[in-house]
């Protein structure tokens, strides 16, 4: 999984019609095609203004929710991805290529498969 964050006042202050905006989304769009052709995309999704989130914690017992992501940050996740690929260096190589194209960090997390308590 790509976990694909962002700086909180970037994402607050992000110009839609800039050139720099329209190149980075022509680079996911791009990099969206690849990893279909390649059959390594699973699925990807951008997410919604962090403003929207909530948070559901348990206070004293009873299950609470707050709005605003759970910690403060001045980075949010924008996005996330899954892709399956025949190795961890090639995932990991697909990642670096993102970071280098777009500048913001993401995070390479394998998913967790079968059974826990055999890991």
């Amino acid at each position: 999984m790509l976990l694909a964050y962002t700086n909180q006042a970037d994402w607050e202050s992000v110009d839609v019609t800039s050139t720099e905006f329209q190149e980075m989304c022509a680079f996911y769009e791009n990099l969206e095609r690849e990893l279909t052709e390649t059959g390594e995309l699973v699925m990807t999704q951008g997410l919604s203004d962090p403003s929207l989130t909530k948070t559901v914690r348990r206070v004293n017992g009873t299950p609470v929710a707050s709005d605003g992501p759970y910690a403060e940050s001045k980075e949010v996740l924008a996005s996330f991805s899954i892709i399956e690929c025949e190795s961890h260096d090639r995932a990991l190589a697909i990642t670096t290529h993102i970071v280098d194209a777009i500048g913001d960090t993401v995070e390479l997390r394998p998913v967790m498969e079968g059974d826990p308590a055999e890991i």
